[in-house]
């Protein structure tokens, strides 16, 4: 028999000490196995729900209410060679820390944990943070992968047994997806494995018109390790950025690849009702100009946290005679091509917007940055996220790892190492304020990871030379109040001379547009969607909304945010 190494003895001892506080039912012992202030993440496992605790009085509390209903045993090391205990840096401190996966059931689930050890002042390994996590429901297991066509086929071809399938989910299908972004068809392909008839409505032509319909130089802003989707990695020859068009059409082949049910140019008519008694939804459906009526029992509403293009209402605008539009409606730089542009907003899509203008034949391009904007570096995202992502290392090993840090735990680590982040985008900053960008990294700090569930952000492809060399100008620090017969009035009394306004100004909550499908009544039952809330938990996505029939999740607009989780 050979013998342990040092860490798994360590992973080892430490998961006895827990697996006996669990199967105790003993919240105090639990508790014990954590640093006094380490970091307990709970997705699923004692409640439906998800929870980070921040030390150990916080987690006595949680544990004790909810530990003897989950009935937690069997937990063991895992075998996975992705998750075998394994020296790491240890942050705080100065030694190094172990992290280590482990696995364990409850009565009606399967489940994984993963955790990082690091020594106590008495020398004693504990918990500074661990997590818990369900994958499976016992009796409806996700299935391991693609059945034997020739096991089924029973004479039949691949085509008439798919449209044979296709057939019975069109007409009473379990669940109703509303958009087929990537994480709304990521969640069909999921509940496909696991036998719940799924289909999928999306109001456009085809799927990935969403992303079609956007601006020409799009591209996604995280490498390609992080976006890949579930169950169909990328080729090798995938471009680190995925640009615009191939985004689409990876959706598109996706929906395809996985035999997944989409109607397009399909929306819901009127106001779906739910009834409690039957616990199924009454909904009447525009399927491509003809009406259908579908009771599902459950919605599911994967369309995005960004509801409505929100303007800023300008006084006089009937006083313009250039144009004004919204970013949504901007597609490419040449219609601009010789006039003078303003461009409100100073995000993500404002910095792509005028790089285009300013390098495509724009006679001037100013950009209004009304506060302030954290910007990183395009190198600094590659690095962070190849991190978590690295290559040749399946995309579901980085989901798990990242989804069991605690977003809290991250925060208060970015706020304390926040010299480190400055000091990594000092070259990029000076650029930026030179031109007169105001840049930030959070109202604590935070920096840009933390930002995406707080507010959004920036990054940097190249504009910052030209808003350095003033080729892209800025105003900084107003709001524009009117238009001018032609330009705009800021609040500081200034005009900007303008042939185009963009207003790259970002768009209301989702919750207000789904208000004018479901009613206010109705989205008044659910929860706030996006933000983190006191346990720094993400809100209204991937857990309960409070209605019993619908499920708000969400869709990010920088890249595709996944779990590795039952939902």
């Amino acid at each position: 028999m050979s013998v342990p190494d040092e860490q798994t003895r360590i992973a080892a001892e430490w998961l006895t000490d827990l697996a006996s506080a669990l199967q105790s039912a003993n919240a105090e012992a639990f508790a014990a196995t954590f640093l006094p202030d380490g970091w307990f993440r709970d997705v699923l496992t004692f409640t439906w729900d998800n929870h980070t605790l921040e030390g150990r009085d916080k987690i006595v509390s949680y544990v004790s209410k909810n530990i003897s209903p989950a009935e937690i045993s069997q937990v063991k090391l895992s075998d996975d060679s992705y998750f075998r205990p394994t020296y790491v840096p240890s942050s705080p401190g100065p030694d190094q820390g172990v992290e280590t996966g482990f696995t364990f059931e409850t009565s009606i689930a399967h489940g994984k944990g993963y955790a990082r050890l690091v020594r106590n002042e008495h020398g004693e390994w504990k918990a500074l943070l661990a997590s818990m996590m369900l994958v499976d429901i016992k009796g409806h297991e996700e299935l391991p992968g693609r059945e034997n066509f020739e096991d089924i086929a029973a004479n039949r071809s691949w085509g008439e047994i798919e449209a044979e399938r296709k057939g019975l989910i069109e007409s009473d299908p379990h669940v109703i997806i509303i958009g087929s972004g990537q994480t709304g068809l990521q969640v069909a392909a999921r509940f496909k494995q696991m036998n719940i008839p799924t289909l999928v409505l999306e109001r456009n032509t085809r799927v990935g018109d969403n992303w079609r319909h956007r601006y020409d130089s799009l591209a996604l802003h995280t490498v390609r390790e992080h976006h890949q989707l579930l169950y169909q990695p990328h080729p090798s020859t995938w471009p680190i950025f995925t640009p615009r068009d191939k985004v689409a059409s990876m959706l598109e082949s996706y929906a395809v690849n996985q035999d997944l049910v989409v109607w397009a140019s399909s929306a819901i008519v009127g106001r779906p009702v739910y009834d409690s008694e039957t616990r199924t939804w009454d909904v009447a459906i525009d399927h491509a100009g003809a009406q259908v009526e579908l009771h599902p029992a459950h919605i599911v509403l994967a369309t995005g946290t960004s509801g409505d293009p929100y303007i800023p209402k300008l006084e006089d605008k009937g006083r313009f005679t250039g144009t004004s539009i919204h970013a949504t409606q901007y597609k490419a730089p040449q219609p601009f091509s010789g006039q003078d542009v303003v461009v409100v907003g100073a995000g993500n899509t404002a910095i792509d917007i005028c790089q285009d203008l300013a390098t495509c034949g724009a006679k001037s391009v100013t950009m209004v940055q009304r506060s302030s904007t954290c910007v990183i570096s395009r190198d600094s995202t590659v690095r962070n996220l190849s991190a978590t992502w690295p290559q040749g290392v399946p995309v579901e090993v980085g989901d798990f790892k990242i989804a069991s840090f605690p977003l809290g735990y991250l925060r208060k680590m970015a706020i304390q190492h926040q010299d480190k982040a400055w000091a990594q985008e000092k070259e990029l900053h000076d650029k930026l304020k030179k031109g007169g960008v105001k840049v930030h990294l959070g109202s604590e700090g935070q920096g840009p990871h933390l930002l995406v569930f707080e507010r959004g952000g920036g990054l940097d492809k190249g504009a910052a030379d030209l808003i350095a060399s003033g080729e892209i100008k800025v105003k900084q620090g107003f709001e524009p109040k009117a238009f001018t017969e032609t330009g705009i009035l800021l609040t500081d009394g200034s005009v900007l001379p303008a042939d185009a306004v963009i207003f790259a100004t970002g768009y209301i909550n989702i919750r207000e547009s789904n208000k004018k499908l479901f009613g206010e009544e109705l989205i008044n039952q659910t929860s706030d969607v996006w933000g983190l809330d006191h346990e720094s938990e993400l809100k209204g996505s991937y857990r309960p909304t409070g209605h019993p029939g619908a499920l708000m999740i969400k869709a990010m607009n920088l890249g595709f945010m996944k779990y590795d989780s039952i939902v």
